[in-house]
């Protein structure tokens, strides 16, 4: 299908008119913005945030009820084990007036392996996808390798842009036969569209600000405020003055030393919802040496699975969730949360025996510990820094002589996927609501091709994991499925592959007459906003 030029028509989209002072306008302060406003760009929940707003996939995953929802597929059949045809929204146009086509979504599934210096790839989510083709009249037929029951919830999370190419490309697994790509900066700076959403990016200020407006040709139900600006304040203190200071209407990530202030405030409401996201340590399993470990003979201690244990027998994971956290986390023994599809109820919570860390260091040959750098990020999770600082004093209690670093979150992840950390702090949520996609991002062997282990820095690898997640990618019977996921979470267990701490309560402060949904994977989704 031959389309016009759409980079002049997005660039008078995007002309940063003023807006009208008439206008509804929502103000939120989060603690972390998008890094790009490139939907296949960073695989990372701040950049979810933003792509849900502005770039719809062929579906939408409810993590509350766990349904699949239409948005660009306005329909779907199964019609075998690997073969689901799609029947496109024909509603669904681009800025520039152009109809979504089987094009569009083709270039966009192949786009997903070839954007240049992407921290964390989405090629996991199309992992499965063998085939996509034009099926004529709107429909597309998508062959996946082997039966694959979350094909639409993986493909949730891809924004469909506008195919710039000309002609529809031929699906494979590396570049379609195609060489030349949309840019980042292309999409960062306006001459590229996001793809069709509810709002459209008018400014766009790394690190500092982010202006949508609704986009009134929308094929669906529209957005309730005409204009959302969304501010970056990575501070707790500075985020709380916002909002108390009536800077900003909704904010994230409430601090836990200010739910008080905001609550006698009398002027604003909590919305909180429990989360999928684990925060944990992930030990470097795979160089020797390791970069930050000092006074081991020059090896990795972590290779040693009676050290891994000594770290997880070490935290007190109860004091981090009730003081640190102030009640707002659920301590964790595995990845998945309770309630959650693939959770193990079987898996006992980790005690916190110190004692028994010494003893098994010892016997690793550490009997006077040695010395590591603990690598957390300063900015990015609700108390994260106040937890690093937790861990790394329950881990000098065992004999380990911590030094705590950390870094704002643009450098953070950088460093993390450069392998230069060897025992760190992050997280990772639940992308499709259900936790097979969130044990194979976090425990399947890193492997960027097959698009397995995108949150795996420290490079955990179990063959018999994998063997678990491969197989239960490929059975369609739920039931089966969960048993699958389930032996994969309890092997992670046995070889103290992780060390997981909680799970994150997701909380928000929101002004009196505002209604904002909590989102359980901790995304912020603007569209459903609206005045009381």
């Amino acid at each position: 299908m031959e389309k016009t030029k759409f980079g002049l028509a997005l660039a008078a989209a995007l002309s940063l008119a003023p807006i009208s002072a008439k206008a509804e306008e929502l103000r939120v302060g989060l603690a972390a913005i998008a890094t790009s406003v490139d939907p296949h760009f960073h695989r990372a929940g701040y950049n979810f945030d933003l792509r849900e707003n502005i770039s719809d996939a062929l579906v939408y995953a409810n993590g509350a009820t766990g349904e699949v929802e239409p948005r660009l597929a306005a329909s779907w059949e199964i019609t075998s084990d690997t073969n689901w045809l799609v029947i496109l929204e024909p509603k669904a146009k681009f800025d520039n007036g152009n109809p979504l086509g089987a094009d569009d979504v083709i270039y966009s599934l192949c786009r997903v392996r070839n954007v240049p210096n992407s921290p964390g790839l989405y090629s996991g989510f199309i992992e499965t996808v063998a085939n996509v083709t034009d099926a004529g009249n709107g429909k597309i037929m998508i062959e996946s390798r082997e039966p694959d029951p979350n094909l639409l919830r993986n493909l949730s999370n891809i924004g469909i842009v506008e195919n710039p190419t000309g002609r529809t490309l031929t699906y494979d697994d590396k570049t379609c036969g195609n060489d030349s790509w949309l840019d980042t900066n292309g999409f960062n700076n306006g001459t590229v569209s996001a793809g069709i959403g509810h709002y459209r990016v008018t400014k766009f200020t790394p690190d500092v600000e982010i202006v949508l407006q609704r986009n009134d040709q929308y094929y669906g139900k529209p957005a309730h405020y005409d204009t959302v600006v969304i501010k970056a304040l990575p501070d707790n203190s500075a985020r709380i003055a916002a909002l108390l200071g009536d800077s900003v209407d909704v904010i994230n990530s409430v601090p836990i030393n200010a739910v008080e202030s905001v609550q006698s405030a009398g002027k604003f409401h909590l919305s909180s919802t429990p989360s999928t996201l684990l925060i944990f340590l992930l030990a470097d399993q795979h160089q020797e040496p390791t970069p930050k470990v000092s006074d081991a003979d020059g090896k990795n201690p972590f290779l040693d699975p009676r050290v891994r244990k000594a770290l997880n027998l070490a935290i007190n994971r109860n004091e981090i969730a009730e003081t640190v956290m102030g009640g707002m986390a659920q301590p964790a023994g595995q990845i998945i949360l309770d309630g959650i599809f693939g959770h193990n109820p079987d898996l006992a919570p980790y005690p916190y025996d110190p004692a028994k860390a010494k003893a098994l260091l010892a016997e690793a040959g550490y009997p006077n510990g040695f010395s590591l750098v603990l690598s957390a990020p300063s900015d990015r999770y609700v108390n994260g820094a106040q937890v690093a600082q937790a861990v790394a004093a329950m881990l000098s209690q065992i004999g380990l002589q911590v030094t705590l670093e950390t870094f704002p979150r643009s450098i953070y992840f950088t460093k993390a996927s450069d392998y230069e950390f060897s025992l760190y702090l992050a997280g990772a949520a639940a992308d499709t609501g259900e936790g097979l996609s969130q044990m194979i991002n976090l425990a399947g062997t890193r492997d960027p091709d097959r698009g397995w282990g995108g949150a795996n820095r420290g490079r955990y690898s179990s063959e018999v994991t994998d063997k678990h997640l491969a197989q239960a990618q490929a059975t369609l019977d739920d039931a089966e499925r969960e048993k699958l996921i389930q032996a994969a979470s309890k092997q992670v267990y046995e070889d103290d592959g992780y060390v997981p701490l909680y799970h994150e309560l997701g909380v928000w402060a929101v002004r009196n007459g505002i209604q904002y949904e909590a989102n359980a994977n901790l995304i912020n989704i603007f569209y459903t906003a609206r005045p009381e």
